[in-house]
């Protein structure tokens, strides 16, 4: 008797794998009026992503916002972009998958030469690659006694979408607007019926000149609100979201008798959605035949889920290093550019998150002149969550302030909003091939008695004796599975 192993195919969208690379973009500026750079925030948009053979091809915008010095010690600001593009690869990519990237700013740095000023950045991309993907796995068959159990499937579901928010607010009397720096604090992504709805704050940070010409900082948290279109979003089902401020236009009107200026932000917020999709393949995951042996190969599926979502504040102080040497004749004049870098690991007493907070402080020595120098603040504190997750974190840094408490040390404080995103691994496990082997030779005995070992079920026994496994309970009905030490097993055979 031949078998025929009959296979269905299942089809799913999910990710294909993760990849990324390094570019160095430069924008040149005139040099010969800047005597000394006190700050550069560059940020990087992405705007198009392909996918070739063994590569994804992306290209973006860099936009660089300047503070200096001039010859006359007066602070200034200066405005440049540069768009670029790079590739990443990586052996799974095909042209059927599509990408979606996320830019980092690293290492930035500046030289003269000539008449001119470079300016140098680092732009990292961190891609994620998205495709479909088919699992074809026996379900059954003639000649097959199959054992089968749900194996879990996560599908993907990737939406993006874009939308505007605004603010007003009152700041003191300024001059003029130096820098502008955003960071997005998403606090919760909730799937709703046809949509999935992302909302947050924009922590934005000024840096401004007063009308005495000295520095001054600001910050402000703005709320905004996304509904993205997602015909697959149903209530409770897990949902993931990345936001970026794609622009952001600052302008201010000032009341020189109250001495107040009314700022007004508008921004375009760029939002990336993911949403899971648990399923499962009614797959088998053993099998053999009664008659020859089965010969099959196993293929393994893994994916992962969200589970959870955390989020909780924590305020971090301490000492803080600086890039450059203090004293009391120096003054602190703002602090701009924050931003955390954060890990979560488990360590010996549970869960623990690290890193540091980093930002630009500028400052103003005795005789006037203006200078700068990064600021470093680490951080470690414990953070509870499941062992069997991986936690992936974000954080935003707001009301950072920094003073000398003794001269020559710094001392920093800030609250860190930490968003912490709990995944759990999934792993299918199926027969993707299946072929008969050779017939097994028939026993004479119209009666055998088998001894299987303690702990065995019944899946292993009707295994062992090539019988399927309703047939076992059938002629053994005072088993109990898994069977004990000492159990005998008889089986019977109809002889002709």
């Amino acid at each position: 008797m031949s078998i025929k192993p009959h296979f269905e195919t299942y089809r799913y969208t999910t990710q294909i794998c993760k990849t990324g690379s390094q570019s160095i973009v430069e924008c040149r500026l005139p040099g010969s009026e800047i005597a000394g750079i006190l700050a550069i925030y560059a940020k990087a948009v992405p705007s198009e992503c392909t996918c070739a053979d063994g590569e994804v091809r992306y290209n973006g915008k860099l936009l660089l916002n300047i503070v200096y010095e001039d010859s006359e010690r007066k602070v200034c600001r200066a405005e440049r972009g540069a768009e670029f593009s790079h590739h990443a690869t990586d052996p799974a990519v095909t042209p059927a998958c599509f990408a979606k990237a996320d830019f980092r700013t690293d290492n930035v740095s500046y030289r003269r030469e000539g008449s001119g000023l470079y300016i140098s950045v680092i732009v990292g991309a961190e891609i994620s690659v998205y495709g479909t993907v088919q699992a074809e796995y026996l379900a059954g068959g003639e000649g097959i006694v199959a054992k089968k159990s749900g194996q879990p499937i996560v599908k993907t579901v990737c939406v993006s979408g874009e939308s505007e928010t605004d603010d007003e607010f009152d700041t003191d009397y300024i001059g003029d607007i130096l820098m502008h720096s955003e960071n997005v604090n998403v606090g919760y992504v909730t799937a709703e019926a046809g949509q999935i709805v992302v909302s947050g704050e924009i922590s934005l940070n000024l840096c401004a000149l007063k009308s005495d010409l000295s520095l001054c900082s600001y910050e402000r948290l703005v709320p905004f609100r996304l509904e993205i279109p997602c015909d697959e979003a149903m209530p409770k089902l897990p949902a993931s979201a990345k936001v970026r401020v794609k622009s952001a236009v600052l302008t201010a009107g000032t009341d020189e008798e109250k001495g107040k200026c009314r700022m007004t932000a508008e921004f375009i917020l760029s939002a990336d959605c993911e949403l899971y999709l648990r399923d499962e393949l009614p797959a088998c995951e053993d099998a053999f035949s009664p008659e020859c042996e089965l010969k099959f190969r196993k293929e393994t599926r893994t994916g992962r889920v969200l589970v959870d979502i955390l989020r909780f504040t924590e305020r971090v102080s301490g000492p803080a290093s600086l890039s450059r040497t203090i004293d009391y004749s120096t003054a602190l004049q703002a602090a701009v550019l924050p931003r955390a870098e954060i890990t979560c690991r488990r360590g010996d007493n549970g869960g623990e998150a690290e890193g540091a907070i980093f930002a630009e402080v500028l400052l103003c020595d005795a005789d006037g002149a203006h200078r700068s120098a990064e600021l470093s603040l680490p951080f470690l504190f414990p953070v509870s969550y499941d062992a069997d997750c991986i936690a992936e974190a974000d954080a935003t840094v707001c009301g950072l302030s920094v003073r000398q408490r003794r001269e020559g040390e710094a001392e920093a404080e800030a609250t860190l909003k930490v968003t912490l995103r709990l995944y759990r691994e999934t792993k299918a496990e199926y027969i993707s091939e299946a072929e008969e082997g050779e017939a097994y030779r028939e026993n004479d005995c119209a009666v055998s008695i088998f001894i299987p070992r303690a702990g065995d079920g019944l899946w292993e026994i009707a295994k062992q004796l090539r019988r399927p496994p309703e047939e076992v309970e059938k002629s053994n009905p005072e088993l109990k599975f898994p069977v004990g030490a000492g159990e005998r097993i008889f089986v019977y055979r109809r002889k002709c």
